[in-house]
């Protein structure tokens, strides 16, 4: 009689666990799903807000050239490329020009120079990943001039490094044009200053201003 009665008490502890499991899975796999509903939630809500981090933009390298308006005018030309990527545009010019006769000392005139140049250029300001708005850049070049004076058609040559700074604006036009007017000083820091021209002497400015405006295209 013992043996039957812990046997039926057993088959009752049994049937009531079961019972309980049964009961109680839903509720805790409602409770779970309540739980991940809420973290998809707060990760939804995470993501609008901005609140992850987002990762830095990859700006590539932009390649292009420029045209500039004042050799043309002083019977010259102009050539330049550049590079540039992360606000920094690092570009080389080649041009020439003739020097207008307000500029030039009394007695001397048709005074030409060869430039080659090497420049860096760094903008500032909220675009200046996209190499636009205000930059400021210098650098070094390398002029070979010639000049005579006005009684002599005998030209004399002669050589300068200068030492250029200056500053501008790019302002797009449209993806891959754009207008930059600049302004610029050229410092004379090596070469020949005293220049004997056909018996007189002809003394190279320290110091050259320039301005003008350039036509750039980008890739």
């Amino acid at each position: 009689m013992i043996f039957k009665g812990m046997k039926k008490l057993r088959r009752q502890i049994v049937a009531g666990l079961t019972l309980a499991i049964a009961l109680g899975a839903p509720a805790v796999k409602a409770e779970e799903g309540q739980d991940n509903t809420g973290l998809q939630q707060v990760s939804a809500e995470s993501v609008q807000a901005g609140a992850l981090p987002e990762l830095p933009a990859r700006h590539k390298w932009t390649l292009g050239s420029e045209i500039d308006a004042l050799p043309f005018a002083m019977n010259g030309y102009y050539g330049s490329g550049f590079m540039g990527r992360n606000g920094w545009k690092l570009r080389y010019v080649v041009a020439r020009s003739t020097t207008p006769a307000f500029m030039v000392t009394d007695g001397f005139k048709d005074k030409r120079t060869d430039a080659y140049a090497l420049l860096a250029d760094r903008f500032v300001g909220a675009r200046r990943q996209t190499l636009e708005g205000f930059w400021i850049g210098g650098g070094g070049e390398y002029w070979r001039n010639r000049i005579r004076t006005d009684a002599s058609p005998s030209h004399a040559n002669y050589h300068n490094v200068m030492l250029t700074f200056g500053g501008g604006y790019v302002w797009k036009l449209s993806r891959h044009f754009y207008l930059n007017p600049w302004a610029a000083g050229h410092v004379a820091v090596a070469g020949e200053r005293n220049i004997l021209v056909s018996g007189k002497t002809y003394k190279q400015p320290a110091f050259t201003p320039e301005g003008s405006v350039k036509l750039g295209i980008r890739f």
